[in-house]
């Protein structure tokens, strides 16, 4: 089921980072497109709009208006493109643009013709004047309806088609062609998803008082993020860094880790029951367990060296399918 904006920012306030992963998946070529119409530059365009989600996450709690959250988004990026120009305000758009490094782009001949297609979509789509182009550029870089175009520029969405039929016009049939498969080629990928998760000034994370069962996280980084008071059973962490991480009065019965960093972390008044931890290692100064049930727990090809566990309920542990009692047993029997 879809989420209104609303709910969306409701949702990543309370610490849901699949709606965070929702909303840039959402809005990500819509914040991309304004920046590349306002800038000229695809490259530039990705910066700025990794720039914005993170002040995206960092500052959804003060927006007053959750409905407008579309609208936000254009007035947050068109404030970030005008810091760009103020801080490169001795470069023009076309010197910006020229500024690789000639050996790189004479490395293959497609790079060179690759090149040379941008610099044309560019000087054509610099006929329109800045609002046209706009429209365009979204209406085209990801197949985004007149009414989500007229919802993110806060216009009407007869303002949107009539901008639309004048950049038409002014483009004539065969360059709108190109215009329109070059910024297909340039959009935003999912891969740029990791580029906002994984930038180094992204806040620590927290989750309170949230369900998040049979959830997937997959090849993200969630350092110093904090669970607390959250249902997380049946969910899956697949190739992700969680160190320092905290879970406090959580449920993680079924659990499933794998290829997961899991160092100095530590674990309280928790139930893992049956949950699953595959090829953990651990660093640092070592993991903390303390007062969970870790009944039916299995640990396969894990290190656990370095971990310290008080008051746990161990009952069912098995460590690469032998039982954690019979280990002990023959741990003491060998000593």
């Amino acid at each position: 089921m879809t989420c209104t904006d609303a709910e969306l920012v409701d949702k990543v306030c309370k610490g849901d980072m699949d709606a965070f992963s929702g909303l840039i998946g959402k809005y990500s070529n819509a914040v991309y497109g304004v920046a590349y119409g306002k800038l000229g530059d695809f490259h530039t365009a990705q910066d700025i709009t990794q720039e914005v989600f993170v002040k995206t996450y960092r500052n959804l709690s003060n927006l007053k208006e959750p409905e407008k959250l579309a609208s936000w988004l254009y007035a947050v990026t068109s404030r970030e493109c005008m810091d760009w120009f103020r801080a490169n305000k001795k470069k023009a758009v076309y010197e910006f643009m020229e500024q690789i490094e000639v050996s790189q782009l004479e490395t293959t001949e497609d790079q060179l013709l690759r090149k040379e297609l941008q610099q044309d979509v560019w000087k054509a789509l610099n006929t329109l004047s800045e609002a046209n182009r706009i429209v365009t550029i979204l209406f085209y870089i990801d197949n985004y309806k007149v009414r989500e175009i007229a919802d993110f520029l806060d216009l009407s969405i007869e303002a949107v088609e009539s901008r639309l039929r004048r950049s038409r016009t002014i483009l004539k049939r065969e360059m709108l062609s190109t215009v329109n498969n070059n910024l297909s080629e340039n959009k935003l990928q999912d891969e740029f998803k990791k580029r906002v998760f994984q930038d180094e000034r992204m806040p620590e994370t927290n989750f309170r008082r949230v369900a998040m069962g049979q959830s997937e996280f997959d090849d993200i980084d969630m350092p110093k993020t904090n669970f607390s008071n959250v249902n997380m059973a049946g969910t899956k962490f697949d190739n992700i860094n969680m160190s320092s991480t905290t879970f406090n009065d959580i449920n993680m019965h079924l659990v499933k880790f794998n290829e997961v960093g899991l160092w100095e972390i530590e674990v309280s008044d928790s139930e893992l029951g049956e949950a699953y931890f595959h090829d953990i290692h651990l660093y640092g100064k070592g993991n903390k367990f303390e007062r969970c049930q870790l009944n039916g727990t299995s640990f396969v090809e894990c290190d656990l060296s370095n971990v310290e566990i008080k008051d746990c309920n161990l009952s069912g542990v098995t460590v690469n399918g032998i039982s954690l009692d019979a280990l002990l047993e023959s741990y003491h029997k060998n000593k």
